[in-house]
């Protein structure tokens, strides 16, 4: 309640006090990796030097109901409203608050985490600024399975799988070694755990020769990264069974970039990259 009548009090006298007080911000956006750490700032103007009791720093973070990140009130640390999915994971510099920097990091980077932030400082006036914080998990490991369904005196009907973890949503492109587009025959499952992570399944059944090359792509749309695999049919296939399908069993998790040919991601380098 008491930061959302601070924010009344900005928004109804923002002219007069954006004019003897102003907060920046030197970077209006961050983008990190889940599980990392991200250190955002915003800046304000100190004359001379910092009366830190004088001094008050509010961040949160804009939703439906605002959650309370962090409070510094005159001067002093308050984490009674503190919502509790930030509890022990928060930190402000203090030592740059006389630089007129609100520096706070936010260890253990969620999902979660991601949206816009708002950081208000009141000092000799009173002033805010909102910064975006976007969070990603690359789909690097990337496990694949190939097996025969059905034998004819043609063609063999297989069954290709691939398998990742990350986020945000991906979507699924296969095609095969011609950047033939198969992706409208697969079927794609996602679910999510506690950690907000995507597990993402996608099977892909077709009838081909032996020796055919397909690749599963990750698309983050988002991010405009991509990583992809590389599935072989092989030319002898094992004579394992595993429920009346010759299976060649999971292999070894691979995580490839893919580039755009004639409008489709192909396999590329051996990181993670983005379509050009």
């Amino acid at each position: 309640m008491e930061n959302a009548l601070l924010l009344c009090v900005f928004m109804s006298h923002w002219h007069f006090l954006n004019a003897l007080f102003t907060v920046d911000v030197p970077q209006p956006q961050y983008i990190v990796e889940y599980g990392s750490n991200v250190t955002m700032e915003c800046r304000f103007r100190v004359n001379g030097q910092l009366k830190l009791h004088d001094l008050s720093v509010i961040w949160e973070k804009k939703e439906e109901h605002t959650k309370e990140v962090y409070k510094l009130h005159k001067g002093k640390e308050n984490f009674n409203n503190q919502h509790s999915s930030y509890a022990g994971r928060v930190k402000l510099f203090k030592d740059k608050l006389q630089f007129g920097q609100s520096m706070l990091q936010v260890t253990n980077v969620k999902p979660t985490d991601a949206g816009t932030y708002l950081c208000l400082i009141g000092y000799e006036g009173a002033d805010y600024k909102t910064i975006t914080l976007q969070v990603k998990a690359p789909y690097r490991n990337i496990t694949k399975r190939t097996v025969i369904v059905q034998r004819t005196a043609v063609h063999n009907e297989w069954e290709l799988t691939c398998q990742s973890k990350g986020y945000p949503k991906a979507e699924i492109i296969w095609h095969n070694g011609e950047h033939q587009d198969f992706s409208d025959k697969a079927n794609t499952s996602y679910e999510t755990g506690t950690d907000q992570l995507y597990s993402v399944t996608s099977v892909l059944k077709t009838n081909t020769s032996i020796n055919e090359t397909f690749h599963c792509i990750f698309w983050n749309k988002e991010f405009k990264e991509n990583t992809s695999a590389i599935l072989i049919i092989p030319g002898n296939p094992p004579n394992q069974h595993c429920g009346g399908r010759r299976d060649l069993g999971w292999q070894e998790p691979t995580a490839r970039s893919a580039r755009c040919c004639s409008g489709i991601p192909t396999a590329g380098s051996s990181q993670p990259g983005s379509l050009r």
